[in-house]
């Protein structure tokens, strides 16, 4: 059985001044990786997901965006990843280290992992 270790999402909202609409963005990466490096996935086993997630909260105190390890990122870094056609939300990214991409650069550096919702820049 496979699990995805990363997933991303993506925000959109819009906001309207006057007459005009503007189109804004955030990305994100929630990697559960921690939760699953002890099980044996070659097993044909039923997971139950609620053990996974005790497990992680006595293995320490999970922030409360989950009991996983969640990053904002750049939204072109999710284009990166999956190839798809998100121009106009990389456009609309509010995130505001996606400009300042240098080549040879770790990506993984721009990440910011949030430790609660008030470290999100919106």
């Amino acid at each position: 059985m496979k699990i995805p270790q990363k997933f991303w999402k993506i925000a959109a909202w819009t906001t309207t001044l006057e007459d005009s609409t503007v189109l804004h963005a955030a990305g994100f990466v929630l990697d559960q990786s921690p939760q699953l490096e002890d099980l044996d996935l070659d097993l044909d086993l039923d997971l139950d997901l609620d053990m996974v997630r005790a497990r992680a909260r006595t293995d320490g105190t999970p922030p409360p965006l989950g009991p996983y390890r969640t990053y904002q990122v750049p939204i072109v870094d999710i284009v990166d990843r999956t190839r798809l056609n998100m121009t106009a939300l990389s456009q609309a990214d509010v995130y505001a280290p996606a400009p300042a991409i240098r080549e040879g650069t770790d990506r993984r550096a721009r990440w910011v992992e949030l430790d609660d919702t008030v470290s999100i820049q919106l």
